[in-house]
């Protein structure tokens, strides 16, 4: 039977695991205000054309940016979760009862796997990015692009970093079947893919949070107290859907072992990633006149208010399980710990009309400037050499008066020009060539 003092340390391991992907998955949820980023692509497209040095002052990263895939959850959605919940934890308790573990764990085995190569190379290259930025080292950002003349069909951004690690997060999650499941992998890969749900997953209130967290506690409850099919599951699931923690010492091939479920770490983190971006968003009103990125500080009150409700709901929890020697619903500690603590922080602060009216879903602006950054990233940036010819054609295009033509034009009149890409044939707009130095035009009158 394990020691207490084993216990306690297993309890405070556990902990401390389920903290990381909170944590990382919060501010990987954050995102660069739509003003700002115009701002900023702005700024690179002036720096390609005009040769100008870019605003140093901004700290922007291609790669990062790219990284936009987010779902928004919204308070229907969280109406759903319970029953979805239930539908799949009945699926899996009957095929474990009547079907038996071997092809269940083999599939999601599998499944996890090829899942856990994407989570793992999104969370290793955000811990390397942050060391090297702690370290004042700057990853230059290079690009893949594949055209059909000047349309752009794909782009990939990527750092040497990134691209270092990706052999790593294929071999990982590959060795996780063949070396028999160990649990240190298998928690290596539940932290990363709780990090990437959160990251991806965003909640649009803190009605829709809250109410989440109230029928999730009912869900929770009523499947490991009147049901034993939620142990049953955990139990009996071998794959990385829960961090594992021995009870005894870990080099001694422990067979024991404390257990946390993912949805006890990214529900409540969840919550804790809207605190997050709410001070977020509280900063960004408060300075209207800087360029506020993802990367600029600010204060974290309620961030900081929703990790502590999270600590002492989860110690709660450990307490409790430690006292009475049985499995215990989490989310019924962490649920009423994670909507009082940030509720208690916004009343003592006289913000809660602010804090209940905050919304994060995306605008109409805002999708219909993603609209057109999608359209406008289909286009395939001119080169700087083609930015310059471009510049060039059109200084000298402006500096040539032109007689007047046959319909009657006066003499000083000048070229106007419209967008023109013959400068890629070879062409220079208005700079005399064989044509004239008229722009070229396509059967049936219209400009190329």
């Amino acid at each position: 039977m394990p020691r207490d003092s084993d216990l306690y340390a297993s309890y405070l391991a556990l902990g401390l695991q389920a903290l990381i992907p909170i944590a990382l998955g919060s501010f990987k949820s954050l995102k660069t205000p739509a003003n700002t980023l115009r701002k900023l692509r702005a700024a690179r497209r002036d720096k390609l054309a005009l040769d100008l040095s870019y605003c140093d002052h901004v700290d922007f990263d291609d790669e990062e940016d790219a990284e936009n895939l987010e779902e928004t959850l919204t308070w229907a959605d969280s109406l759903m979760f319970p029953v979805l919940g239930s539908v799949a934890l009945l699926g899996l308790w009957a095929i474990l009862k009547y079907v038996g573990k071997k092809w269940i764990n083999l599939i999601l085995g599998v499944y996890f796997s090829g899942a856990g190569i994407f989570a793992v190379q999104s969370t290793f290259s955000t811990l390397i990015n942050l060391a090297l930025r702690a370290l004042s080292i700057k990853s230059k950002t290079y690009h893949i692009r594949i055209s059909a003349g000047i349309r752009q069909i794909f782009h990939l951004p990527f750092t040497l970093p990134s691209l270092v690690l990706l052999p790593f997060s294929m071999i990982l999650p590959a060795l996780y079947i063949p070396l028999g499941r160990p649990y240190i992998l298998s928690n290596v890969l539940a932290l990363c893919l709780s990090t990437a749900t959160l990251a991806l997953l965003k909640l649009d209130s803190f009605l829709t949070a809250f109410s989440l967290l109230g029928l999730l506690l009912i869900y929770d409850i009523f499947w490991v107290f009147a049901t034993p099919v939620m142990v049953t599951v955990a139990k009996g699931i071998d794959a990385p859907i829960k961090i594992l923690s021995p009870k005894t010492s870990p080099f001694s091939h422990p067979t024991d072992f404390a257990m946390l479920g993912l949805g006890d770490i990214v529900v409540p983190g969840l919550v804790i990633a809207l605190c997050l971006r709410y001070d977020f968003a509280r900063h960004v009103r408060s300075h209207p006149k800087e360029d506020v990125t993802t990367r600029s500080k600010f204060s974290k009150p309620y961030f900081v208010a929703g990790i502590i409700s999270y600590i002492i709901g989860l110690g709660t929890t450990m307490v409790v399980m430690h006292w009475t020697r049985r499995a215990q619903p989490a989310l019924l500690y962490l649920s009423p710990a994670c909507t009082i603590g940030p509720l208690l922080l916004a009343l003592a602060r006289g913000e809660i009309k602010d804090l209940w009216s905050f919304n994060d879903a995306p605008s109409e602006d805002d999708e219909s400037d993603e609209k057109k950054n999608i359209l406008d990233d289909t286009i395939e940036p001119p080169s700087e050499v083609a930015q310059q010819a471009r510049t060039a054609a059109t200084k000298e295009s402006d500096s040539t008066p032109v007689e007047s033509g046959s319909g009657g034009g006066t003499g000083g009149a000048r070229i106007a020009l419209d967008e023109d890409d013959s400068w890629m044939e070879g062409g220079v707009v208005g700079g005399g060539g064989d044509d004239g130095g008229k722009p070229r035009k396509r059967k049936g009158g219209k400009r190329k």
